[in-house]
């Protein structure tokens, strides 16, 4: 039972410092005028922003089973009932309201609701996935021809 608790809040603390990270500076500023605050909200519910955030989570899961081995899946079943999207979404509202003025919500809210817009939330995570993928290609290849010309230049290389 202690150990079930300790761990809850060890997981709990990383994903809070986590989340108050991103969050940053954003956690002083006012709250932005309701119009504008409706017009993020809107904005984040076309991009899925909170469902992004599960996803996420979702892909932290092995790491965070390292870090707690002996938890029991019943423990992460419970765990991830608690990580409600809408925590996320009230975290990066501040954030939108930092970085778009009206006129960039309604041009955003017109392209992702917008059948192109609609299609690039459904694949830009391939896309992404895909891209990474590449540009970890591109950078071996690099550090391959690198090594090949260190040691042909006669100069040291560790590997």
């Amino acid at each position: 039972m202690m150990k079930k608790l300790a761990a809850r809040l060890v997981l709990g603390a990383l994903l809070t410092l986590g989340l108050a990270a991103a969050a940053g500076a954003d956690q002083g500023r006012p709250a932005p005028p309701r119009a504008k605050e409706a017009k993020i909200r809107q904005l984040l519910a076309a991009t899925g922003a909170g469902q992004l955030g599960v996803q996420v989570m979702n892909q932290m899961l092995p790491s965070l089973k390292k870090l707690v081995p002996e938890a029991p899946d019943s423990f992460w079943t419970d765990f991830f009932k608690e990580a409600r999207p809408e925590a996320l979404v009230e975290l990066v509202v501040p954030i939108y309201d930092k970085y778009f003025n009206e006129a960039d919500l309604d041009a955003l809210i017109a392209f992702y609701t917008s059948p192109v817009g609609r299609k690039a939330i459904q694949v830009l995570p391939s896309v992404m996935a895909e891209s990474m993928q590449a540009g970890q290609q591109w950078g071996q290849e690099i550090a391959k021809r690198v090594v090949e010309r260190a040691r042909k230049d006669g100069l040291k290389v560790n590997t």
